[in-house]
């Protein structure tokens, strides 16, 4: 567990000095945002931590939900920055402090679990991999990324225990933070009766713990309906950042045709696309390599967000695919001589993306 509380402090305090002195070289971009320069206010480093979605985390936290919008953004991290500031006096600084302490959490736990499951090779390759990953700065930044991936990993950390009341528990939490939490509760049915070998006379009462695992999800829907007349209120919201239902394949394939029709597509949407093919690849070529519960989310939290249409956000979607980065742990011990290159390239395009975020540019 040092090593890891080591590694995550050499990441975090790297990638604090690269984005500061990135934001000293690299053009500001005045979007409105928190932090954002203006003609009254200069850039303020610390607050672009919360820049983009962070701005409305922010505000719900100050003031709770007030316009449709806010409801796309699910309420526990916000709630939790608002419960804190109690003892900091600062949203600021409380947000970042629950993402950060969140997001080294789930390191400790994401590499627990796949020492256990795996090997420690295995584990250390996945945990490296994650902190290189290009986006992988929105888990310490004023986003919910953080403490999502803390109680995703909890959830697989207590199934892989077959510990199905404390996986349910945590994935009340989950589905409280973010819409994809709801998906966990799959993953726990499907593991539960995997381990009762799918056969009906083997139930037990322990199949009663999976009920909770839907009270998260559910206690938003009821607020929704109580605040909106509207249960499903967030969808309703989604419809202003211009995502709509649609099939994941229709969607892919628009992504594709505007990138070879229109050469000057913007480089987001390039990435968008590549990032979002490779991990479908990863996952589709890597099925027997993980398990089935983990595969199934891993793969729902893809496919459901490229169903709205569009394929924007998605670098920063695929950080909850887990079992993406547990594949890339195994093809890394398959292939030692990948990770240097695979490490070096990802932690430049971290820099540079991290760097434009905290800018003001747009980047997941």
């Amino acid at each position: 567990m040092s090593k890891i509380i080591k590694l995550f402090i050499f990441w975090r305090l790297g990638l604090l000095l690269v984005s500061y002195l990135g934001s000293l070289a690299f053009p500001l971009q005045a979007n409105g945002g928190l932090g954002a320069p203006t003609f009254t206010k200069p850039f303020n480093y610390w607050l672009s931590w919360a820049q983009w979605d962070g701005g409305y985390y922010y505000n719900i936290a100050k003031r709770g939900y007030l316009f449709l919008s806010d409801y796309a953004f699910f309420p526990l991290y916000p709630f939790l920055i608002k419960f804190l500031n109690v003892i900091f006096s600062n949203l600021l600084l409380t947000g970042l402090l629950i993402s950060n302490i969140s997001f080294l959490l789930f390191l400790i736990i994401f590499y627990k679990f796949l020492k256990e499951k795996y090997s420690k090779n295995i584990a250390a390759n996945s945990v490296i991999t994650f902190l290189c990953f290009p986006t992988t700065f929105f888990a310490v930044a004023y986003y919910s990324e953080g403490l999502f991936l803390l109680l995703a990993a909890l959830v697989f950390f207590f199934m892989h225990r077959r510990k199905i009341l404390q996986a349910a528990i945590a994935i009340i939490f989950a589905s409280l933070t973010r819409s994809m939490g709801a998906v966990l509760i799959s993953s726990l049915v499907y593991n539960y009766f995997s381990l009762i070998s799918f056969t009906i006379k083997n139930i037990s009462k322990k199949i009663l713990y999976l009920i909770p695992s839907t009270f998260g999800i559910l206690l938003y829907l009821t607020y929704l309906f109580y605040k909106l007349n509207n249960p499903f209120g967030f969808i309703s919201a989604q419809t202003l950042w211009l995502r709509n239902i649609n099939d994941p394949v229709s969607t892919i394939i628009a992504n594709i045709w505007i990138i070879f029709t229109n050469p000057n597509a913007p480089l987001d949407q390039y990435m968008d696309l590549l990032i979002t093919l490779i991990f479908l690849s990863l996952l589709i070529l890597g099925v027997k390599k993980i398990s089935s519960s983990l595969w199934i989310f891993s793969m729902l939290v893809i496919l459901i967000p490229a169903s709205t249409g569009t394929l924007t956000s998605m670098p920063r979607y695929v950080l909850a695919s887990l079992g993406a980065f547990v594949i890339l742990g195994q093809l890394l011990e398959e292939n030692p001589h990948l990770k240097l290159p695979l490490w070096a390239t990802s932690l430049f395009l971290q820099a540079i993306f991290a760097t434009r975020f905290i800018s003001g540019y747009w980047v997941a």
